[in-house]
């Protein structure tokens, strides 16, 4: 072997022991990268399991209370209703009863307008037989 020959081959080993070293160092960087670059995702990966199950919650408590809101709303257009309708059957049966006494007429005394016709006594006792009939009615609810 010439001189010609051992110095190439002496260069080619150099070459080949340097690119096996900047092999190894890409490999060791290409770890490390991969490694930082898992660890993100793998945050980020909780991060949106997390958020994601927070905001499931949010929902879920959302519709839990728009479900019991209707539930009220409907009991309480019920209870309305047979509010009315006790109501009306009270004035319907007072005004067969009493119609045609002079309790429920319209006098005036003066320069005063009594107005007693059953449509003025419900009308200002309106609120008061609510009340009462609503208390009755969610006595059970206690």
């Amino acid at each position: 072997m010439s001189g010609l020959d051992k110095i190439t081959d002496e260069i080619i080993n150099q070459a080949k022991t340097q690119a096996g070293e900047i092999i190894e160092q890409a490999k060791k960087q290409a770890g490390e990268i991969q490694e930082k670059e898992t660890a993100k995702r793998i945050e980020w990966e909780k991060k949106f399991n997390s958020d994601s199950e927070a905001e499931l919650r949010g929902i879920l408590q959302r519709a839990d209370s728009k479900n019991r809101q209707s539930r009220r709303m409907a009991l309480l257009e019920t209870r309305n209703q047979v509010i009315d309708e006790v109501i009306a059957e009270a004035k319907t049966k007072l005004t067969e009863q009493y119609g045609n006494e002079e309790r429920f007429k319209i006098i005036r005394e003066g320069n005063i307008l009594l107005n007693n016709s059953i449509e003025a006594v419900f009308e200002s006792e309106m609120q008061t037989l609510r009340d009462k009939a609503y208390e009755v009615l969610s006595a059970d609810d206690v």
